[in-house]
């Protein structure tokens, strides 16, 4: 088998929205229930969120619980980074450019509501924009409301910049990546445009990018033997058994490993399939090398197998959030064999 090295190459769910009290998809014009379809784009950067609320109550216990649902750390990652970089914003001032966020937050506390709800509303302004609103009549009210539905609000903002990220990838991406899944597996991803550099073998692709803060991207495949299939014991013993061979450093007896102790996973719904999700850390074997990954496995029902599509982050000094982000949209876009292979 043919070694790579790595040394040498710088190297939730739509079903969560379910529980939320209600959910609008568009925005309905003022004389009619036609829906108002937006074209105009966002005009904030990946990852930026709108904190509607007044400035006072967020300097409060339950404010600060409230910012802490978008702000809180990314799970995965080597160094603390927040999902979304925060704008606050009071209410008197919810105008013009403003409502062009692709991601709001508003708290909406008044003694005029009788019960307590969440409003979740899409392309209001422009697009792709997702506005969720917490109404009720008192502050403690709303964060009862809110507590177990933290991890849902979270997802809902996540979804709508993975959405974004698949678009871009979509018009713009890795045309030899492309290429080189269909002639491996059968199968294609819109990877980055800069992960130029494909190393394809038998039921294995390694694609990565060229830069300083460097990104890569990883598929394989091998039998499917049944439900257990679908854990986390299972699927580090097959990464960890895999990357092994394939990647490895620039030394005897360097090679990629798991570090179980900062890995998570988890069964997620995606487009109508099971997918079991992982995110951690992952070490060069006597080396200093490491960072973060995630990985989306799933079963090819065709030809039955498992296929993993891991995305790993190599970038010292750098943050990785937008890395890791832009290579989970790239699993995002997978798309499985339609037919049997030889």
């Amino acid at each position: 088998l043919n070694n790579i090295n790595m040394a040498n190459k710088w190297c939730v769910v739509v079903a969560l929205i379910s529980i939320l009290t209600t959910t609008t998809t568009s925005c309905g014009n003022s004389d009619n229930n036609t829906p108002r379809k937006v074209t105009a784009a966002v005009l904030s950067a990946p990852y930026e969120l709108l904190l509607v609320a007044d400035k006072k109550w967020l300097s409060s216990g339950n404010g600060i619980e409230f910012r802490n649902i978008v702000e809180r750390p990314i799970e995965g990652l080597p160094q603390p980074e927040p999902n979304f970089r925060v704008t606050t914003l009071s209410p008197k001032y919810y105008e013009g450019q403003y409502l062009m966020y692709g991601n709001i937050f508003i708290a909406d506390i008044n003694e005029k509501y009788t019960s307590t709800e969440i409003e979740v509303k899409h392309d209001v302004h422009a697009t792709p924009q997702v506005v969720v609103t917490v109404k009720g009549p008192s502050s403690d009210d709303i964060m009862i409301h809110l507590d177990n539905r933290k991890d849902s609000v979270l997802s809902i903002f996540n979804n709508n910049e993975l959405k974004r990220e698949c678009r871009q990838l979509k018009k713009n991406h890795s045309a030899n990546v492309s290429k080189q899944m269909a002639k491996v597996f059968g199968m294609d991803i819109f990877a980055p445009k800069d992960m130029d550099t494909v190393f394809p073998h038998e039921g294995f692709i390694w694609a990565t990018s060229s830069s300083k803060a460097n990104q890569n991207l990883c598929v394989y495949t091998y039998p499917y033997s049944g439900e257990a299939d679908f854990t986390l014991e299972r699927i580090i013993e097959k990464r960890d058994s895999v990357m092994k061979i394939r990647v490895q450093g620039e030394r005897d007896g360097q090679y990629m490993k798991t570090e179980p102790k900062y890995t998570n996973g988890k069964i997620i719904r995606r487009n109508n399939k099971t997918i079991f999700e992982t995110r951690g850390l992952w070490i060069m074997v006597k080396d200093a090398m490491g960072g973060p990954f995630v990985s989306y496995a799933q079963l090819d029902t065709i030809n039955n197998m498992m296929v993993v599509a891991e995305g790993f982050v190599f970038a010292p000094n750098e943050k990785k959030r937008p890395l890791i982000r832009e290579l989970e949209a790239t699993l995002q876009t997978l798309k499985l064999p339609t037919k049997k292979s030889h």
